[in-house]
């Protein structure tokens, strides 16, 4: 199933934001001439709206939401069908709407502290999709301004003044724990003003407007009054209202408020299948996937073991020799007649400054009990046959280093002890993950039965 995405990260290279603008042909600058701007659509261009493609439950799913993701899906697979992406446009709408009733908010929202505001997220979504599918017509319409730019709109740019933003983020070169505003910092930064525009929804652009825009990289350019970066930011922002205004004028606000809605479905979507632990590793944290883990009984684990045995197999022991040197270069030197087919046992005698020079380099045969030390883990990590590279000890700034050279002549495995822990953490998260899915394509299967659907196949297919 296709799940259109778009992944954005602020940058802090100023370079790279000018990049980005420049999709839609703004070429800022420092300040802007007034001038009376007509809106991205005049009232005369506004068409009729088309039919909707389908009704969910009483409930019309626009044709601009249908062409705006069938378009993103064909980007990466030309061949994906209009009916198989509106088909997973009802199937988000139907989980999306449960799941909500089903987690909390925290749980499809987990990573906001470093991540972007979902509101924001969806902004720069629904802007970044309506960008690649109208370019040409929103390049038209910004044709039109004066100029040809959207910088016509900018009327004054603010003067962030080191005084205004010490009153918003403190004094400088302290520590910061939290790149967060409180109520009273929020409150200043509602008065400093970074860009004034002629553009109606964007006749005021202040600090806070474009803080909150900003992830945990973003609010750190902040803190750090990169001026530069804070006028490219609410320059960004800017852009992104133009563009949502465009498509409100141009489709109707029902329209655009169903393709919002679809995208901010597809995220709760992607949360709720994450949760599932589907895209996602067995170790990853779930409420969901920690019940069911917990519910898992000692048979089961053994079942899972018997059945996926190879999933547990474990190095019992390895026998090893090494070479010490005390010397780089020299260890180089001596790994490379190695490579060359050297006898190891040998060089170890002639160049090792260990106490096992004389046997060999002889590490005997070393169990995994218990902790072993560096050297020993270092041979469990080697392949059989293989000379190590020379490889320099951990010590203490203090301590003289040397290098070990590694040669594992044989490798011994079995399997874990299927009553140990590993071995039941490890099935239980497995067993969890695959209920996990069962359930949610159950679900699927059930609000899909139980859903009025009605498609208009000539929408459909226009």
């Amino acid at each position: 199933m296709y799940r259109p995405g778009i992944s954005l990260r602020i940058k802090t290279s100023i370079t790279i934001i000018k990049s980005c603008l420049s999709a839609l042909c703004l070429a800022m600058s420092a300040a802007a001439t007034a001038v009376d701007i007509a809106p991205a659509v005049t009232a005369n261009q506004i068409a009729l709206q088309p039919a909707p493609v389908a009704h969910l439950n009483g409930n019309p799913v626009y044709k601009l939401t249908l062409d705006v993701l069938a378009k993103m899906a064909q980007l990466e697979k030309p061949k994906t069908g209009r009916a198989d992406i509106l088909d997973n446009i009802l199937s988000n709408r139907l989980l999306a709407g449960d799941a909500r009733e089903r987690f909390a908010e925290e749980e499809l929202q987990a990573s906001r502290r470093v991540a972007f505001e979902p509101d924001v997220t969806l902004d720069n979504q629904l802007s970044g999709y309506l960008r690649t599918v109208y370019r040409k017509d929103l390049e038209a319409a910004i044709s039109k301004l004066p100029g040809g730019r959207l910088d016509a709109l900018i009327q004054e740019q603010g003067k962030l003044e080191e005084e205004e933003l010490n009153s918003v983020f403190g004094p400088r070169n302290i520590v910061m724990l939290d790149y967060t505003l409180n109520p009273a910092q929020q409150t200043a930064a509602t008065h400093v003003l970074v860009l004034r525009s002629n553009f109606a929804p964007a006749s005021n652009i202040n600090l806070h407007s474009v803080f909150r825009r900003q992830n945990v990289q973003g609010r750190v350019e902040f803190f750090n009054r990169n001026r530069d970066f804070i006028r490219q930011q609410a320059q960004l922002y800017l852009a992104n209202l133009y563009v949502l205004d465009w498509a409100r004028q141009r489709f109707g606000e029902s329209a655009l408020k169903d393709l919002r809605r679809a995208v901010e479905e597809k995220n709760t979507v992607q949360a709720v299948m994450n949760l599932h632990g589907i895209g996602a590793d067995t170790d990853s944290e779930s409420r969901l996937l920690n019940q069911l883990a917990a519910e898992v009984k000692p048979k089961e684990v053994l079942a899972y073991f018997r059945s996926h045995k190879e999933e547990f197999k474990r190095i019992v022991s390895v026998k090893a020799r090494h070479i010490r040197l005390d010397n780089e270069t020299r260890a180089r030197q001596v790994a490379e007649l190695a490579h060359q087919g050297s006898n190891f046992a040998s060089l170890a005698q002639q160049y090792s400054t260990a106490p096992d020079a004389q046997q060999g380099g002889d590490m005997g045969l070393i169990l995994h009990r218990g902790q072993l030390s560096w050297l020993e883990q270092l041979a469990y990590m080697q392949e059989p046959g293989k000379v190590s590279p020379p490889i320099r000890t951990a010590v203490a700034a203090n301590e003289a280093a040397h290098w070990e050279i590694v040669l594992v002549e044989k490798r011994n495995e079995g399997y874990q002890d299927p009553a140990s822990e590993t071995v039941r953490y490890l099935a239980s998260r497995a067993l969890a993950q695959e209920k996990a899915i069962r359930q949610l394509s159950s679900l699927q299967a059930q609000l899909r039965k139980s859903a009025k659907i009605e498609i208009n196949q000539a929408a459909l297919l226009n």
